[in-house]
């Protein structure tokens, strides 16, 4: 691919391609490697898609942060078209023309058309850099992540070219919620968040993890019988996919949380539909991450499989487990963290005395209960 100049012989009507062109144009050459004209592009594909491919037949932006592929490159898997690469995700495009991002094996839709999306992506990208090309400052923390707030730009750049794509509004959302801290703007961002997210379920209720977002908020806010609402309509949202049972095992565990019975019997019995050894897994995942030393993953996950089979006594026996090196563990940061408070190095005691009994069932339920609620930001802690 070589670069090119303008989009000759397409009349004088200021179209969103002459607009993106005019943005690729600003930038130091070797940033952007656009495609000649495409002269055998398929036929089938949708309008949006065809114009694109007629006026570059691929592109590579900002290094290789979003790469269309060649016409010739494009390949048909299951119905959609993949055609490239976002930020290391593949994108592909449906019979609609709509634009589907892979985050992690669950295809989002990230745009309404194809023209949109690459607008809005171009906008995002280009806040990381300055007009030289190279790494704008105090864009990337001294670890090398992205700042929250560029981050947070991005995706809000994102949503004003394609303001009803569900992909960029869901993550917006995502981001305001976890990056609120206890900064004083925090109740104004989470209720950002949840008013994203209300409109993004209005507006296509088959959106299962915007639902699971706005159980988070709600059992965040200590809002359970909301968040069993919610939870129980991401599991309808997610009837036939893979995760189906994942969304019915969070009612179920929000369920008995409210001691509401029927509930957590209906939900329970929704997960197993979805996936009939759901327990036996959960409890397979909640070991293997024991083992690997991922706590808090075991956790999450012996808290769904206690809360689908409140009686098995695997999950029983590997919950005291973790409940009791949980325990273990919470005790030793306390003493280190009271020890560097004093600057003593004194083994002593503890100040009460006390032996906490880690078997005892209701101080595991509570652990359970507060892991189950930590496993939601998880997007999916389920096993293969």
């Amino acid at each position: 691919m070589a670069r090119r100049g303008g989009r000759a012989g397409r009349g004088d009507d200021d179209s969103t391609l002459d607009r993106i062109e005019r943005a690729l144009d600003r930038w130091p050459a070797g940033m952007h490697d656009l495609g000649d004209p495409g002269a055998d592009v398929p036929h089938g594909w949708p309008v949006t898609l065809l114009e694109l491919y007629m006026t570059w037949d691929g592109m590579r932006l900002f290094g290789e942060a979003i790469e269309l592929r060649p016409s010739a490159e494009v390949e048909r898997r299951d119905d959609r078209w993949v055609i490239g690469q976002a930020w290391g995700d593949d994108l592909a495009i449906d019979d609609r023309g709509r634009v589907w991002r892979d985050e992690d094996s669950v295809w989002v839709q990230d745009g309404t058309s194809i023209e949109r999306w690459l607008a809005g992506a171009i906008d995002a990208e280009a806040m990381l850099y300055g007009g030289d090309g190279e790494f704008a400052d105090d864009v990337f923390d001294a670890a090398g992540e992205l700042v929250p707030a560029i981050a947070v730009a991005q995706v809000r750049a994102q949503i004003k070219r394609d303001g009803r794509a569900p992909g960029p509004r869901l993550r917006l959302a995502r981001l305001l919620r976890r990056t609120a801290g206890d900064d004083p703007g925090h109740a104004a961002r989470i209720d950002e968040a949840r008013d994203l997210l209300e409109r993004l379920v209005a507006d296509d209720p088959a959106q299962p993890w915007a639902w699971l977002e706005l159980a988070r908020i709600s059992e965040e806010r200590d809002e359970l019988a909301g968040a069993l609402d919610e939870l129980e309509a991401a599991g309808d949202a997610a009837a036939g996919l893979d995760d189906e049972a994942f969304f019915w095992a969070h009612a179920a565990r929000v369920a008995a949380a409210l001691g509401d019975e029927p509930r957590r019997a209906a939900a329970t019995a929704r997960a197993r539909a979805g996936r009939a050894r759901v327990v036996e897994d959960y409890v397979a995942g909640a070991r293997d991450n024991l083992e690997a030393g991922e706590l808090a993953a075991a956790g999450a996950l012996i808290a769904l499989a206690r809360a689908l089979a409140p009686r098995d006594l695997a999950a029983i026996e590997l919950g005291h487990r973790i409940a009791s090196i949980s325990a273990a563990a919470a005790e030793a940061a306390e003493a280190e963290a009271a020890e560097l408070a004093d600057g003593d190095d004194d083994d002593g005691d503890d100040d009460d005395g006390d032996d906490d009994d880690a078997d005892d069932d209701g101080a595991d339920d509570d652990r359970d209960a507060d892991a189950g609620a930590d496993a939601l930001d998880d997007d999916d802690p389920s096993v293969n």
